[in-house]
């Protein structure tokens, strides 16, 4: 199952997949230039008695949102579920989300999104209002989380949280798959 990652640049969502995939963590800024893509097996369920093993194949993709537009096609093209990232510590990564989302909904439909506030750890230098966050969701009908690649908080319950939502959205009755709002 596919899912992306996007956001502006220096977010860390590179950082969230090398903590998730790896479980580990480095202090040097790697630009991602085009697409990396990662694997990893995880299990969610039961829903409706049904345990699911899931192959995520997680796309690191570039953060400018110029080239979004030239190449969102392949690089959001059968996505599942996405990774909204923004930066704590600086606000316009924040605003920023609102294109990368409508571009995953324009080429892929209303595919599950979290917004992820990235760098809890920096949380003494936070700018971004969690009712910012909030507004942001609201109009996505997304969740979301606070979260540290540096720390490992919440990184874990990112990603399987999103692949619950992707099969619930997939696979499981309406009834069953209404979704709440996460925020820690």
């Amino acid at each position: 199952m596919k899912i992306c990652l996007v956001g502006e640049e220096g977010v860390g969502k590179t950082s969230l997949i090398r903590r998730f995939v790896m479980s580990q963590f480095d202090e040097k800024y790697i630009r991602t230039v085009g697409t990396m893509v990662s694997k990893k097996i995880v299990q969610v369920g039961p829903f409706d008695g049904t345990q699911y093993t899931l192959h995520l194949l997680v796309w690191d993709i570039m953060g400018r949102r110029d080239f979004m537009s030239l190449y969102k096609e392949a690089y959001f093209s059968r996505a599942r579920g996405v990774l909204a990232v923004c930066d704590m510590t600086r606000p316009e990564t924040l605003d920023a989300l609102q294109d990368w989302i409508e571009g995953i909904h324009s080429t892929v439909g209303k595919a599950p999104v979290i917004v992820l506030a990235n760098k809890k750890d920096m949380a003494e230098y936070a700018r971004v209002e969690e009712d910012d966050i909030l507004a942001l969701c609201e109009v996505h009908g997304a969740p979301f989380l606070m979260t540290s690649a540096k720390t490992g908080e919440n990184v874990e319950v990112a990603f399987t949280k999103l692949a619950e939502m992707t099969v619930r959205s997939r696979f499981v009755p309406k009834s069953e798959a209404s979704e709440s709002q996460v925020a820690t």
